[in-house]
C-alpha cells in the first residue's frame, strides 16, 4: 500500500514537471519591456541624461540598489561606443552597457547582463516634444533562452522592468526639471 502511494506521489510529481516544461518550451521566444511619460522638459534637457552614461548613473533605477558597487566608464562616457560596466552585490550583479547609436532623438544601447545570469538586450531611449515637454519611451528587447521562459511562469518579467522602467522615467524627470 505505501509502494503504491509512494509510486502514485512519483508520477504525479513527473507528470507535473514535464507538463510545466512544456509549458515553458510554449512561452514566446523574445520579449519586449515599454515605458512612456511626458517629461515637462525640453528635448535639450533630456538627451544629455541619456547619452552620457554617468549622468545616467545619476538617475537610473538601478544604481540605488548597491552605492557600493565598482562602476567602469570610457572615456568619452557619451557618444557611439560609449560604455560602461558594474559590478556589484548579489541584488546588483554585472554588466555591461555600450551606446550602440546616437541620432537627434533617439540613443540605442546595448546591454549585457553577466551576473546573476547572462543575457543580452537592446535597450533604446526616444524622445520628441510633446506640448510643453517631451514625450520619452524606454524600450527593452531580448531572447528568452529556456531558464528564461521558465523563470517566466512564476515571475512576471514586464511587470516587475516595467516597474523599474517607470520609477527611471521618474527620476529622469526629476533631474531634467532640476536646473
Amino acid at each position: 500500500m505505501v509502494r503504491k502511494i509512494a509510486f502514485a506521489i512519483l508520477a504525479l510529481l513527473g507528470i507535473t514537471i514535464v507538463v510545466v516544461m512544456a509549458v515553458a518550451a510554449l512561452q514566446p521566444d523574445t520579449y519586449t519591456v515599454e515605458r512612456s511619460r511626458t517629461i515637462a522638459a525640453p528635448p535639450e534637457a533630456i538627451t544629455p541624461l541619456v547619452t552620457d552614461l554617468r549622468a545616467w548613473n545619476e538617475w537610473n533605477p538601478w544604481s540605488a540598489i548597491d552605492p557600493n558597487a565598482e562602476l567602469e566608464f570610457s572615456e568619452p562616457a557619451s557618444g557611439e561606443g560609449a560604455w560602461y560596466s558594474w559590478k556589484g552585490n548579489e541584488d546588483m550583479g554585472s554588466g555591461k552597457m555600450t551606446i550602440a547609436s546616437v541620432t537627434t532623438s533617439r540613443v540605442a544601447y546595448d546591454l549585457e547582463f553577466i551576473e546573476p545570469f547572462e543575457s543580452e538586450a537592446d535597450v533604446a531611449f526616444a524622445w520628441e516634444p510633446s506640448g510643453e515637454g517631451t514625450a520619452v519611451t524606454w524600450s527593452m528587447e531580448g531572447h528568452n533562452d529556456f531558464g528564461a521562459k521558465l523563470a517566466g511562469l512564476f515571475v512576471h518579467f514586464e511587470n516587475a522592468i516595467g516597474r523599474d522602467f517607470e520609477e527611471g522615467l521618474a527620476n529622469l524627470e526629476a533631474r531634467a526639471t532640476a536646473d
